[in-house]
């Protein structure tokens, strides 16, 4: 493997690794292989990371239009790891939106970026308010999504402030409202951040280059799910992708006529 090295820095850190005696290069290596023996026991992080070359690439959902769905449950993957995970993904995503640069702007499609509970998935080797900075420039647009502002660092906060703009604000706690007020005065006050209904936010968003005045909203709720329409979904990309048999999901709203796809009770 490290016959066709040719890098000077990974032939001497090679070199320097076969010198030593199997003591030492288990106490070099040992802090390391901890945290991926953390990582790398569950299954699913496994097949996602070590099972060989990807099937997509985050540039071509970005540039040639797709959609990917990235589910990291605390529970099942455990929190250290679905936070590393997910911070794999958002970093994938930031480079894949500035290797555009190479790019003239008018071929640059617009795209997006979904975070949710955004404070555990943003542990980047670079500032997050730098990216935030320089997304637009990129046409990504970046939403956070989080519970309040005491799950972000200082200084996250003072450059989500400065950087996003267009902000929709849901019920909030006083301790919040208090400090969101300021984004939405003088057409709405803290108290009625704090007494949104359900289905209801209020809004301040950038138009044209400009911010226009606050307002509120109500937004709908989902429809109702389609019974054993995820578990299919998942059926089908571990047959496709995994190996075993693949089967078609039916259209949204239907059961289907394979006797495979119809729902559990």
């Amino acid at each position: 493997m490290t016959a066709g090295v040719t890098d000077p820095v990974l032939k001497g850190f090679w070199a320097w690794y076969e010198q030593l005696s199997d003591a030492a290069r288990a106490q070099a290596t040992g802090p390391l292989m901890n945290k991926l023996r953390a990582f790398l026991l569950r299954p699913f992080v496994r097949a996602a990371i070590a099972a060989g070359p990807s099937t997509f690439t985050m540039s071509t959902i970005l540039d040639e239009g797709g959609l990917l769905l990235a589910r990291l449950p605390k529970g099942v993957l455990g929190e250290e790891t679905a936070r590393l995970l997910g911070s794999f993904i958002v970093a994938s995503a930031w480079q894949a939106a500035a290797r555009r640069a190479g790019l003239p702007e008018d071929r640059r499609p617009d795209a997006g970026l979904y975070v949710d509970e955004c404070q555990n998935f943003l542990n980047l080797p670079y500032p997050l308010e730098d990216m935030l900075a320089e997304a637009r420039a990129y046409r990504l647009s970046v939403v956070l999504a989080h519970q309040n502002l005491a799950q972000l660092p200082p200084d996250l906060r003072e450059g989500i402030s400065a950087n996003a703009r267009s902000q929709v604000i849901f019920s909030v706690s006083p301790e919040d409202a208090r400090i969101l007020e300021r984004h939405v005065a003088p057409r709405l006050s803290a108290h009625d951040l704090a007494h949104l209904g359900g289905f209801q936010a209020a809004a301040r968003l950038v138009a044209g280059g400009a911010e226009t005045a606050a307002f509120t909203l109500r937004t709908q709720p989902l429809p109702p799910p389609v019974p054993g329409r995820a578990r299919l979904i998942r059926r089908a990309a571990r047959a496709a992708h995994g190996g075993g048999t693949a089967v078609t999901a039916p259209p949204p709203g239907t059961a289907g006529t394979d006797p495979r796809l119809r729902p559990a009770a």
